[in-house]
Protein backbone atom coordinates (compact mmCIF):
# COMPACT_ATOMS: atom_id res chain seq x y z
CA UNK A 1 0.00 0.00 0.00
CA UNK A 2 1.18 3.28 -0.76
CA UNK A 3 2.21 6.34 1.50
CA UNK A 4 0.69 8.96 -0.47
CA UNK A 5 -1.91 8.93 -2.70
CA UNK A 6 -0.44 10.99 -5.66
CA UNK A 7 3.56 10.71 -6.63
CA UNK A 8 5.41 13.92 -5.47
CA UNK A 9 6.32 14.61 -9.24
CA UNK A 10 2.45 15.24 -9.90
CA UNK A 11 2.04 17.81 -7.13
CA UNK A 12 2.08 20.72 -9.06
CA UNK A 13 0.00 19.19 -11.80
CA UNK A 14 -2.39 18.44 -9.75
CA UNK A 15 -2.22 21.79 -7.43
CA UNK A 16 -3.84 23.81 -9.66
CA UNK A 17 -7.01 21.40 -10.26
CA UNK A 18 -7.80 20.12 -6.78
CA UNK A 19 -7.39 22.13 -3.16
CA UNK A 20 -7.61 25.69 -2.62
CA UNK A 21 -6.49 26.43 -5.70
CA UNK A 22 -9.65 24.83 -7.77
CA UNK A 23 -11.61 27.70 -6.13
CA UNK A 24 -10.02 30.88 -7.61
CA UNK A 25 -11.04 32.29 -11.18
CA UNK A 26 -10.32 31.15 -14.16
CA UNK A 27 -8.23 34.12 -15.58
CA UNK A 28 -6.63 34.29 -12.41
CA UNK A 29 -5.71 30.20 -13.01
CA UNK A 30 -4.06 31.09 -16.17
CA UNK A 31 -2.09 33.70 -15.43
CA UNK A 32 -0.56 31.37 -12.65
CA UNK A 33 0.45 28.89 -15.45
CA UNK A 34 4.28 28.90 -16.12
CA UNK A 35 4.88 30.12 -19.93
CA UNK A 36 7.90 30.50 -21.92
CA UNK A 37 9.23 33.85 -22.71
CA UNK A 38 9.98 35.16 -26.04
CA UNK A 39 13.11 33.45 -27.53
CA UNK A 40 15.99 36.86 -27.70
CA UNK A 41 19.18 34.87 -27.85
CA UNK A 42 17.81 32.38 -30.03
CA UNK A 43 15.83 31.38 -32.51
CA UNK A 44 13.85 27.79 -32.46
CA UNK A 45 13.79 26.20 -35.36
CA UNK A 46 10.35 24.54 -35.06
CA UNK A 47 11.00 21.13 -36.29
CA UNK A 48 12.46 18.15 -35.16
CA UNK A 49 14.15 16.86 -38.06
CA UNK A 50 15.47 18.40 -41.49
CA UNK A 51 17.45 17.35 -44.20
CA UNK A 52 21.44 17.23 -44.42
CA UNK A 53 22.23 19.92 -47.35
CA UNK A 54 24.94 17.79 -48.15
CA UNK A 55 24.17 13.80 -47.94
CA UNK A 56 20.16 14.92 -48.03
CA UNK A 57 19.73 12.30 -45.14
CA UNK A 58 17.29 13.55 -42.45
CA UNK A 59 19.37 14.31 -39.01
CA UNK A 60 17.71 15.60 -35.68
CA UNK A 61 17.81 19.33 -35.14
CA UNK A 62 18.15 20.31 -31.24
CA UNK A 63 16.27 22.97 -29.93
CA UNK A 64 18.12 24.22 -26.64
CA UNK A 65 17.85 27.58 -25.47
CA UNK A 66 20.49 29.51 -24.40
CA UNK A 67 20.74 29.90 -20.55
CA UNK A 68 20.33 33.64 -19.89
CA UNK A 69 21.02 34.96 -16.04
CA UNK A 70 19.15 38.35 -15.58
CA UNK A 71 21.01 40.35 -12.64
CA UNK A 72 19.71 42.46 -9.92
CA UNK A 73 19.97 45.64 -11.55
CA UNK A 74 17.54 44.41 -14.27
CA UNK A 75 14.71 44.65 -12.43
CA UNK A 76 15.30 48.42 -12.21
CA UNK A 77 14.98 48.96 -16.10
CA UNK A 78 13.56 47.64 -19.04
CA UNK A 79 15.87 45.37 -20.49
CA UNK A 80 13.67 43.87 -23.28
CA UNK A 81 14.35 40.11 -22.40
CA UNK A 82 17.74 40.38 -22.82
CA UNK A 83 20.32 39.07 -20.11
CA UNK A 84 23.80 38.01 -19.77
CA UNK A 85 24.92 35.17 -21.49
CA UNK A 86 28.21 33.14 -20.30
CA UNK A 87 30.05 30.92 -22.51
CA UNK A 88 33.56 30.25 -23.76
CA UNK A 89 35.77 32.42 -26.52
CA UNK A 90 38.73 30.94 -28.11
CA UNK A 91 42.02 33.02 -27.25
CA UNK A 92 43.14 34.86 -30.50
CA UNK A 93 40.43 33.42 -32.49
CA UNK A 94 42.07 30.45 -33.03
CA UNK A 95 40.48 27.09 -32.99
CA UNK A 96 43.49 25.63 -31.32
CA UNK A 97 44.39 27.73 -28.87
CA UNK A 98 42.56 27.38 -25.13
CA UNK A 99 39.22 28.28 -24.39
CA UNK A 100 38.74 31.54 -22.10
CA UNK A 101 35.47 32.25 -20.04
CA UNK A 102 33.55 35.14 -21.29
CA UNK A 103 30.16 36.71 -20.28
CA UNK A 104 28.54 38.96 -22.98
CA UNK A 105 26.34 41.64 -21.63
CA UNK A 106 24.28 43.95 -23.63
CA UNK A 107 24.33 47.51 -23.94
CA UNK A 108 22.55 49.76 -21.31
CA UNK A 109 21.07 53.21 -22.03
CA UNK A 110 19.60 56.03 -19.63
CA UNK A 111 16.77 57.26 -22.04
CA UNK A 112 13.91 59.98 -20.74
CA UNK A 113 10.53 57.64 -21.92
CA UNK A 114 6.81 59.57 -21.01
CA UNK A 115 3.87 57.74 -19.90
CA UNK A 116 0.57 59.66 -21.79
CA UNK A 117 -1.69 57.60 -19.45
CA UNK A 118 0.86 58.47 -15.90
CA UNK A 119 1.04 62.09 -17.18
CA UNK A 120 4.89 61.83 -16.35
CA UNK A 121 8.61 61.60 -17.82
CA UNK A 122 10.58 58.65 -16.52
CA UNK A 123 14.54 58.10 -16.70
CA UNK A 124 14.77 54.13 -17.60
CA UNK A 125 17.76 52.22 -18.30
CA UNK A 126 17.25 50.52 -21.45
CA UNK A 127 18.53 48.33 -24.15
CA UNK A 128 18.51 48.95 -28.03
CA UNK A 129 16.21 45.72 -28.24
CA UNK A 130 13.79 47.94 -25.48
CA UNK A 131 13.60 51.31 -28.04
CA UNK A 132 12.79 49.03 -30.78
CA UNK A 133 10.09 47.43 -28.99
CA UNK A 134 8.65 50.60 -27.62
CA UNK A 135 8.40 52.20 -31.12
CA UNK A 136 7.04 49.23 -33.00
CA UNK A 137 4.33 49.36 -30.18
CA UNK A 138 3.85 52.74 -30.62
CA UNK A 139 4.96 54.03 -27.92
CA UNK A 140 5.80 53.27 -24.06
CA UNK A 141 2.04 52.63 -22.97
CA UNK A 142 1.12 50.48 -25.59
CA UNK A 143 4.32 48.46 -24.84
CA UNK A 144 3.66 48.13 -21.15
CA UNK A 145 0.32 47.14 -21.13
CA UNK A 146 0.31 44.57 -24.97
CA UNK A 147 3.78 42.86 -23.33
CA UNK A 148 3.27 39.72 -20.75
CA UNK A 149 4.58 39.17 -17.44
CA UNK A 150 7.53 36.97 -19.02
CA UNK A 151 8.32 39.10 -21.28
CA UNK A 152 8.94 41.92 -19.36
CA UNK A 153 10.88 39.96 -16.82
CA UNK A 154 11.14 43.49 -14.82
CA UNK A 155 9.49 44.64 -11.33
CA UNK A 156 9.97 48.56 -12.72
CA UNK A 157 7.99 46.89 -16.00
CA UNK A 158 5.23 45.25 -13.48
CA UNK A 159 5.06 48.36 -11.45
CA UNK A 160 4.32 50.56 -14.26
CA UNK A 161 1.81 48.63 -15.58
CA UNK A 162 0.04 47.87 -12.74
CA UNK A 163 -0.01 52.43 -12.17
CA UNK A 164 -1.15 52.05 -15.79
CA UNK A 165 -4.10 49.64 -15.12
CA UNK A 166 -5.15 51.34 -11.84
CA UNK A 167 -5.21 55.09 -13.51
CA UNK A 168 -6.94 53.52 -16.60
CA UNK A 169 -9.84 51.83 -14.04
CA UNK A 170 -10.02 55.30 -12.50
CA UNK A 171 -11.53 56.92 -15.16
CA UNK A 172 -10.32 60.41 -14.89
CA UNK A 173 -12.50 62.95 -16.85
CA UNK A 174 -8.63 64.44 -17.63
CA UNK A 175 -7.75 60.77 -19.36
CA UNK A 176 -10.72 60.76 -21.50
CA UNK A 177 -12.24 63.66 -23.60
CA UNK A 178 -15.65 64.79 -23.49
CA UNK A 179 -17.31 64.00 -26.57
Amino acid sequence: MPLLKYSPKVWEALKMKQGIYARLPKHYLKSLEQKEPTPVHWRPLGVQYRANPVSGQKERVQDVPIPIYYPPQSQDGLWGGEGWISGFRYAYNDKMSTRLKKTWKPQLFKRELYSEILDHTFTITVTARTLDLIDAAFGLDFYILQTSKEDLNSKLGMDLKRAMLLRLARRNTELYPAV
